[in-house]
């Protein structure tokens, strides 16, 4: 059977079964079956346990074959020594898909590895595809499937998200929402015994609702697959990558996590950048540059504006992005002259333009609009326009008392940033007391970061995406 049929199956299923359900609270066969109900999944469950007549007011069915009905996807949760003879169960019974979360397999060696090789020849002759074993399950938000320990979906999202680590990964993906970053669906790869890192990347390549491609990555046991598909993946949408194991003691850990190879990260690092693939140092870098790619058109050149209501961290950006490899052009004396029309005579009108601490909503308004319409800049970082932290001038006050003014100044500034075709990106010191007024501009589709390192970062991706895109039109 085809990957994508499979992929289907699993990621969208009329059915699951959750083999080795358990009305044990502290196990996982009932933690999975648990989040599946919680979740909302309106499907149908079939809890499979020989011992058991009923677990959360669902019928138990002895095995898999015993399920009337069809069963699209199986997930396992058994000792691994079980495993071969369920995957057989799945093969009579015509399951198209599985997810095998269970560990002690080729991660652990030898005789583990015997066990893994047995359940997918089993699962090749029968027509199953599975993922995993030793992974955390999947989330799907399409099918409202949370088959995870935890309850939890991201309402809406255009990213995948493919992990290699299952525990961290998991944590990612609870955290990407918290960041402004929806995932529509989340794979826990495992040892990819059977589907594989170039098998999500093909599948997620053809899919329309997915805009971004996320990954953390320990390794690859298919290098050149991988090149191949993420090659032609990237001409249609990004893919973004956190690659760890890049030191001899993380490579080791990485093998013995999930059998990954690390391999030379040089080597890693120049694939990457053939195939148009860009890496991110972290898990907080990756989701600031998802949000930066869903949200910013991408920029023509390399030439930035920066505007700040503070000169300090004005020229920490203007030194973020060199480091990054962007341009801060001095702005034409035409264009100096009419910043200088709306800001204090002591302040900057060259770039990056200082507004100083004012608070001058006039100047909010007007400079934007002026380094935005300059043909020589191909992208704006915004510092204290529309977050400044009025509240805190008013001892009395609360965030909520400004959120008219702030929704009065971002609607206007959103309008203006969006006139140009042009990626603005927003930095925010206090984002963490300025909630709502950020909450204001994300929901925009603004961006908003809280360092200049991270906002340049980004810049700098968005860069790089708009350089692989050129190339490729060469080809």
């Amino acid at each position: 059977m085809q990957s994508k049929d499979s992929l289907d199956a699993i990621t969208n299923p009329s059915s699951v079964a959750v083999v080795g359900a358990s009305k044990d609270a502290f196990k996982w066969g009932h933690m999975l079956l648990a989040a599946i109900i919680k979740g909302g999944y309106q499907g149908k469950i079939y809890p499979i346990n020989p011992k058991e007549p009923e677990i959360e007011g669902l019928k138990v069915y002895p095995r898999v074959t015993d399920v009337p009905d069809k069963v699209d996807l199986a997930i396992i949760v058994v000792p691994a020594t079980v495993v071969p003879s369920i995957m057989k169960d799945c093969a009579d019974k015509g399951v198209k898909g599985a997810i095998i979360i269970t560990s002690g397999f080729g991660e652990t060696g030898a005789e583990g590895k015997k066990i893994e090789n047995d359940v997918v020849e089993i699962a090749r002759k029968g027509g199953v595809r599975f993922i995993g074993p030793n992974c955390m399950g999947i989330c799907s938000s399409k099918a409202k499937l949370s088959a995870l320990m935890v309850p939890f979906l991201h309402e809406k999202g255009e990213v995948a998200f493919i992990s290699q680590s299952g525990g961290y990964g998991m944590q990612l993906y609870l955290r990407a929402s918290a960041m402004g970053v929806g995932i529509s669906t989340f794979i826990s790869s495992g040892n990819e015994a059977d589907l594989t890192t170039p098998d999500y990347i093909r599948y997620f390549g053809e899919d329309e609702s997915v805009k971004v491609i996320a990954m953390y990555m320990e390794g690859l046991k298919q290098g050149r697959e991988f090149y191949e598909v993420a090659k032609e993946v990237t001409k249609k949408k990004p893919i973004v990558v956190i690659k760890v194991g890049t030191t001899d003691v993380g490579s080791k850990t990485a093998s013995s996590h999930t059998g990954a190879l690390s391999g030379s990260d040089k080597i890693y690092d120049a694939m990457f950048k053939q195939a148009g693939i860009i890496r991110a140092r972290d898990a907080s870098e990756m989701f600031d540059i998802v949000k930066g790619l869903l949200y910013s058109p991408l920029p023509k050149g390399n030439k930035v504006g920066i505007i700040s209501n503070s000169g300090g961290i004005a020229v920490e950006t203007a030194d973020s992005l060199i480091e990054n490899g962007l341009t801060i052009p001095t702005l034409p004396e035409e264009r100096q002259k009419k910043i200088l029309e709306v800001i204090p005579a002591f302040g900057n009108p060259r770039n990056p333009v200082d507004l100083t601490a004012s608070l001058n909503m006039n100047s909010f308004l007007k400079v934007p609009d002026v380094l935005l319409g300059d043909p020589d800049i191909d992208g704006l970082i915004t510092i204290g326009l529309g977050t400044s932290i009025m509240h805190t001038m008013f001892p009395d006050s609360k965030p909520e008392d400004f959120l008219g003014i702030y929704k009065w100044l971002n609607d206007q500034l959103t309008a203006t940033y969006k006139k140009y075709g042009k990626p603005v990106l927003v930095i925010n010191p206090s984002a963490d007391i300025d909630i709502e007024a950020s909450k204001l501009l994300e929901q925009a589709r603004i961006p908003v970061y809280t360092t200049p390192e991270r906002a340049a970062d980004v810049m700098a991706a968005l860069w790089k995406r708009k350089q692989n895109l050129d190339k490729i039109e060469k080809m």
